[in-house]
Parts: C-alpha cells; sequence; structure tokens
C-alpha cells in the first residue's frame, strides 16, 4: 500500500508521514529531505536551491529517477513518499495533497522549534517566504513536467490540515487508503 504525500510548505506532511509510519508500520521515505541536503551542501538555503534548479533541473531529475526506481521496487509494501512530485513518479499510489491557509503555513512556521529547516521568527516574513519558496518549486515544476502540482485532480485525497492534528489526518488518510486499495 504505497501513499504519496505531497502539500504545501508546513502543512504538516511530514508529521503526517511519521504518524503512518509510527501507527501503521508504514516506512517513510522523505524525498524533500534530499533536497534540502544538496541545497545545505551547496550552502544554498532551500529557496535559492529552488531557484538555481530552475535552469539547472539536473538534481530535479535525478531525485524523481530515484524515486520512480523506488517506487516500483516497494510497490506492493507500506511505505509513504513524503515528497512534492512522488505522486507523479509513483502511479501505483494513493496520492494525497495535504493543503494549509498561508497565514496557518506562516503561523508554522514563524513558531516552530524545527531543527535543521528555515527558522524565521516573523510571521509575515514567513508568509512571504513560504509562498515565493512553493511559487517557485510549482515553476519549476510546470517547466520541467508541464503540469500543476496544485491540480486537485492530481489526488485521491486533498485535505486541509488548517485545523486539523496529524495524528486525525494520519488516521483519516490510513482508512481511505485501505478503501483505495480494496477496489
Amino acid at each position: 500500500m504505497l501513499i504519496t504525500i505531497t502539500g504545501k510548505p508546513c502543512s504538516g506532511k511530514s508529521t503526517i508521514g511519521e504518524f503512518l509510519e509510527k501507527k501503521f508500520g508504514y516506512r517513510r521515505i522523505g524525498v524533500g529531505d534530499m533536497f534540502k541536503a544538496e541545497a545545505a551542501r551547496r550552502g544554498m538555503s532551500a529557496e535559492e536551491f529552488n531557484e538555481f534548479c530552475l535552469s539547472d533541473p539536473s538534481f530535479d531529475f535525478f531525485v524523481d529517477k530515484e524515486t520512480e526506481r523506488l517506487g516500483k521496487e516497494l510497490d506492493g509494501q507500506k511505505v509513504i513518499f513524503d515528497s512534492r512530485l512522488a505522486w507523479h513518479f509513483v502511479p501505483n499510489s494513493f496520492k494525497v495533497f495535504v493543503d494549509v491557509t498561508e497565514d496557518e503555513m506562516a503561523r508554522r512556521l514563524a513558531t516552530s522549534n524545527r531543527t535543521g529547516k528555515e527558522k524565521i521568527d516573523d510571521v509575515k516574513s514567513a508568509r512571504q517566504h513560504l509562498v515565493n519558496r512553493f511559487n517557485l518549486e510549482n515553476e519549476r515544476y510546470k517547466k520541467i513536467y508541464g503540469f500543476d502540482n496544485l491540480t486537485r485532480e492530481n489526488y485521491d485525497l486533498v485535505i486541509d490540515s488548517t485545523n486539523r492534528t496529524a495524528e486525525d489526518i494520519a488516521d483519516e488518510i490510513f482508512e481511505k487508503c485501505v478503501k483505495f486499495y480494496e477496489k
């Protein structure tokens, strides 16, 4: 039962994935972690690396091929891909998009104590940063692959995390995933 989960920044994708991992025995693969690690290795922020990848998509192609390979290799196993594009490269998956309002996105970033991630204490600056980052990513995907990550028809489930707990969302995803695979 492969699950691919994408969504807006700070929507809770990784936390939801961690609940799926712990509660339901999934293996979690954080594709975004690879991207952020590569940005750090190059001495860039995630936003700067996004801009760089607009002109040089070679790292995108590497990550996407690896995601596709893993999706085929792990088909039939309990794996969750926490990734912006895995829904596209792992076609046999239950595809989830986690939405969140821009205000809540910004509040979560500004009040988080996430280690190894961008940290902006001011809500207004956090909102501007996250919206810019998400738009740059989506622009890159449109340029490289010709699709819009916000097209809701790409997904089997679109869920808003603004006023819900990650555990509650993980429970709903699991329940709907089981029904999806029963078909």
